[in-house]
């Protein structure tokens, strides 16, 4: 039976949000990176997912990092689903479709990029689709949310876009699960933006050469919109940082 011709149920998903700097633990381990919203589900009977789940519901983040990471399955392993398949929505858009915990695993992940964008905690929905037979596993699901560092000005950007397009805050799920290079490509991304701003507003000294790059007034009017005219989507507004700043 695929997952289409089941009877769809929906469950709830507890959202903790981490902050940008992650009170300043080290990025590792089951930390999610900052500019990602790591989706996880686990065994509800599984005490590794348990330890992980705890740290994250009260907002330790040191035993979420160190929290122990679930042994990949060996090479040639056949993974059988040990829950329904199940879907991910964000503000009633499907973002990841037919997921499940396989057995064996105590828990997976599945991770997204996050630009930071206003999502609301209400906007996260599982949908299960059971199939005839019965689950191997209760499970239980957690999503984690981490932003990252922004700049004013990329506030300014990713709060014009509507409302009714929240979703698309988060990108399509990056194939490597747990940790992602993410951390390393928000990080580089805010600091360039950071110093294109303090350099055009005269801050902190910062001299610029006749190839420095950096968002005209224009540019901002055209990316938010102005008073009239629509926003530009966040991937033109992503197009656009990386075609300034990768120069």
């Amino acid at each position: 039976m695929t997952a289409s011709a089941s009877a769809a149920t929906a469950r709830s998903v507890d959202v903790v949000t981490l902050p940008p700097d992650a009170a300043g633990v080290a990025d590792g381990g089951m930390l999610p990176p900052a500019g990602s919203v790591v989706l996880c589900v686990g065994d509800a009977a599984a005490s590794s997912w348990q330890q992980l789940r705890e740290a994250a519901l009260r907002g330790d983040w040191q035993a979420l990092r160190d929290a122990p990471v679930p042994a990949p399955p060996a090479p040639g392993t056949r993974l059988v689903a040990a829950s329904p398949l199940f879907d991910l929505l964000c503000a009633g858009h499907t973002v990841a479709r037919d997921l499940a915990l396989p057995h064996g695993c105590p828990f997976r992940t599945v991770t997204f990029p996050y630009t930071g964008g206003p999502i609301r905690d209400a906007d996260f929905r599982i949908v299960e689709h059971p199939g005839r037979d019965v689950p191997a596993v209760a499970t239980s699901y957690l999503l984690l949310r981490r932003a990252p560092e922004l700049t004013p000005l990329e506030r300014r950007l990713l709060e014009s876009v509507g409302p009714d397009e929240r979703h698309l805050h988060m990108g399509p799920r990056e194939p490597c699960q747990t940790i992602t290079t993410m951390n390393v490509i928000t990080n580089n991304i805010a600091a360039a933006a950071q110093a294109a701003v303090d350099c055009k507003h005269g801050r902190g000294g910062c001299g610029m050469s006749e190839s420095d790059t950096v968002l005209s007034e224009a540019e901002i009017e055209e990316i938010t919109g102005g008073a009239d005219g629509p926003a530009a989507s966040v991937a033109d507004l992503l197009a656009t940082r990386r075609r300034h700043f990768s120069r």
